[in-house]
């Protein structure tokens, strides 16, 4: 096993592992709340409950977990790990991800709004997957080799 020297980290690679640090923080915020009391709709008995990531459903937990993933893949190779496909990995985990949560966003009840843990977690997967794209971006192409007929 190789010993991590963090000199040899990239500023993109930061990104990704601290999108996936930062996401696993964020999920302990609210990402979803109700608030039925203002309106009088339930009068004294009012309902102003949050939930984290973890409580959100599906939508809510497992895009959490892709980041976090995703944070891994680009740490592994760092400690000795071979990751085959690394970058691309990185860029489907963090891609998968960021679709997830927007479409946790967009699906919300009526009388459900969206938490600031819920946007911390989209800026997290957004820039995870920018990072990730700059690297594939960078990276070299395997020649295309000559065509058989």
């Amino acid at each position: 096993m190789a010993e991590f020297d963090v000199k040899r980290v990239s500023t993109l690679e930061w990104a990704g592992i601290g999108a996936g640090l930062a996401a696993f923080i964020f999920s302990f915020l609210p990402w979803a709340s109700v608030d039925l009391g203002d309106d009088g709709m339930l009068g004294a008995m009012g309902i102003d409950t949050s939930v984290s990531a973890w409580g959100a459903a599906f939508l809510g937990w497992f895009p959490i977990l892709l980041l976090m993933a995703a944070g891994v893949v680009v740490f592994l190779p760092h400690v000795g790990v071979e990751v085959p496909r690394q970058t691309l990995s990185w860029l489907i985990l963090s891609g998968v991800a960021t679709l997830l949560i927007l479409l946790r966003l967009l699906t919300l009840g009526q009388f459900v709004s969206p938490g600031f843990g819920l946007f911390l977690g989209l800026i997290a997967a957004i820039v995870s997957g920018v990072a990730a794209l700059l690297v594939y971006r960078a990276e070299p192409k395997p020649a295309a080799g000559p065509a058989t007929a």
